[in-house]
């Protein structure tokens, strides 16, 4: 008989999978968390944009037990995925969303302590990350925070050498990882897409990324001073590695 993977299986393995792309993926969670927890306080409303399966959910929920959390995506598969993980807590929200438009926005009430994303937002074009962050303004509380761990590439022209070591330090922690057992990315998707009682999500999958290639990477100047003009009053990073980043708005 086929043995599928379970939601808990597969958001260990999403997790292993991102680590290989993402080194030292588990510091990024721990900075944002408990910038949370000294900003915002143990029970914070949190709103997580592009969630995925929930990981980074996972990870407030682990060290913030009481906050309440708003979990939005809109890729059918993750979702899928991730309202298994959460079943049952009443704590968290998962809910369908794109993020390159606002709509979804206005059907959630109230505002929020803190809004959180990780490698994801690369995956809005300029204009489309700039509305996000002129709406968000508007939906997190004073003295709340906005973060942001992404990859934000080195410039081509005037960093080519950070830029080539950033690569290197890439292609080596891949080659580590996959040469361990991690899944790769299309390995993670094939084991996600096996379960045949995500057959329909799959299927939606397809229509939602058709044709969708991911636009050029705006750099780390563009979100801060976007984030500025949006009304958060102070902008900047808490965490560095390479061209890994933690980006921190204060609002």
């Amino acid at each position: 008989m086929t043995t599928y993977p379970s939601s808990s299986d597969l958001l260990r393995r999403w997790d292993a999978q991102q680590t290989a792309y993402i080194r030292h993926r588990d510091q990024r969670f721990t900075v944002m968390v408990e910038a949370i927890a000294r900003q915002c306080g143990r029970a914070p409303r949190v709103l997580d944009l592009a969630c995925g399966p929930g990981s980074l959910s996972a990870a407030l929920l682990a060290h913030l037990p009481e906050a309440r959390i708003v979990a939005v995506d809109k890729d059918p598969v993750l979702l899928a995925i991730a309202r298994e993980i959460f079943a049952g807590q009443d704590t968290v929200s998962v809910l369908e969303a794109d993020l390159d438009q606002l709509d979804w926005l206005s059907g959630i009430d109230g505002v929020f302590d803190a809004v959180v994303s990780s490698t994801a937002l690369h995956w809005l074009a300029p204009q489309h990350l700039a509305q996000l962050y002129f709406a968000l303004a508007d939906r997190i509380v004073e003295g709340g925070l906005f973060l942001n761990a992404d990859h934000l590439l080195y410039d081509d022209i005037a960093q080519p050498a950070l830029r080539g070591l950033a690569r290197q330090d890439d292609e080596a922690n891949q080659e580590r990882a996959f040469g361990s057992g991690t899944d790769t990315w299309d390995q993670w998707w094939d084991a996600a897409q096996s379960r045949l009682d995500f057959a329909a999500a799959a299927k939606q999958r397809e229509a939602v990324w058709l044709g969708k290639i991911p636009p050029a990477k705006v750099t780390l100047g563009y979100h801060l001073e976007t984030l500025r003009s949006a009304g958060f009053r102070q902008t900047g990073t808490i965490w560095q590695y390479l061209d890994d980043y933690v980006v921190c708005a204060v609002r």
